[in-house]
This record gives C-alpha cells, sequence and structure tokens, in this order.
C-alpha cells in the first residue's frame, strides 16, 4: 500500500490536505515529526507551506545555500523543540513570531546575514537550553528579556553588531555554562 501510495504521489503530485510539497517531495503532515534536509545543496527561499507542517518537533536547515527571509509561517510550527537554520543565506530581520514556539530547546540562527535587534519575544521561548545566533548582522542592544530564559545553558552572541550594555538580567539564568559576546 506504501509503494501504491508513493507511487502516486510521484504521478500526480502531494495529496490534498494530507502532505505538503518542499523541494519536490512530498511529507505527510500528520506524521513528519523529524525534518532533516541539511547539508542537501538546498537553494532558494524556504517555502512558506514548511508552516503546515504543524507536528513537526525538530526542524534542520542547516548547511544549505538557503536566502530570503525567515517564514513567519515557521513560527506556527509550536511544537518544535529543535530550529537549525545555520549556514544559510538567510537575510533580514529575526521575525518576533519566534516568540511562539515556546517548546524550543534549541535555536541556532548562526552563520547566516540576519539583520535588525534581537526581537524582545525570544524571552518567551522559557525551555531553550542553547541559542545560538553568533556571526550574523544583529544590531542594537541585547534585549532584557533574555533574562527570563532560566533554563539556558549557553548563549553564543558573538559577530554581530550589538551595542550597549550587558543587561543585569543575564544574572536571572542561573544555568548559564558558557557566554560568548565578543566581536560586537
Amino acid at each position: 500500500k506504501l509503494l501504491f501510495i508513493l507511487l502516486l504521489s510521484t504521478i500526480f503530485g502531494c495529496i490534498d490536505n494530507e502532505e505538503i510539497e518542499l523541494w519536490g517531495e512530498c511529507y505527510n503532515i500528520q506524521e513528519t515529526l523529524i525534518l532533516d534536509l541539511s547539508n542537501n545543496g538546498l537553494s532558494g527561499e524556504i517555502p512558506e507551506e514548511i508552516g503546515g507542517l504543524t507536528n513537526l518537533i525538530e526542524l534542520n536547515l542547516s548547511l544549505n545555500e538557503l536566502s530570503g527571509e525567515i517564514p513567519i509561517q515557521l513560527c506556527n510550527l509550536v511544537d518544535l523543540t529543535s530550529l537549525n537554520l545555520n549556514n544559510n543565506e538567510l537575510s533580514d530581520q529575526i521575525p518576533s513570531q519566534i516568540g511562539n514556539l515556546i517548546n524550543l530547546e534549541y535555536l541556532f540562527l548562526y552563520s547566516n546575514y540576519l539583520e535588525g535587534e534581537i526581537p524582545s519575544q525570544i524571552g518567551n521561548l522559557i525551555n531553550l537550553l542553547r541559542l545560538d545566533l553568533h556571526n550574523n548582522q544583529l544590531e542594537g542592544e541585547i534585549p532584557i528579556q533574555i533574562g527570563n530564559l532560566n533554563n539556558l545553558q549557553k548563549l553564543f552572541l558573538y559577530s554581530n553588531e550589538l551595542s550597549g550594555q550587558i543587561p543585569n538580567e543575564l544574572e536571572n539564568i542561573t544555568s548559564l555554562v558558557s557566554l560568548n559576546l565578543y566581536n560586537n
């Protein structure tokens, strides 16, 4: 039966309301929990349709040539525990809707061309263990809301264009074992 469904998907495309097409492949909306397409030579923008994979818990699109902005639809994936978009060519700002991903434990957006300020809504991600935004073009001050991330163990914001003072609220993160802010 599975072979027949795969054959039909190949001939007729994805099954409406059951599958989402991403980069020429069909992914079952209900059954796709982990999507790891890292180091696959993907290029272009991240398709908005990715927000339809509502049961995703891990998404890894790192080490590709993806460009454009982070689609807001990605921020609808509220079950995500790990989001890895590092080492791409993503630009524009980190969407403020990133704060919707309250189950995230790992957020890796490093080595892109992201700019603008770190959104204060990042402070909603209270389950984060690791936040890595290094090697971008982020500017402005570190938002004080990062102090809400009580479980955070590693915070890497180095090699950006951040300015201002280090917020006192970072003292609230008693679990923090590694902090790197150099080259700002």
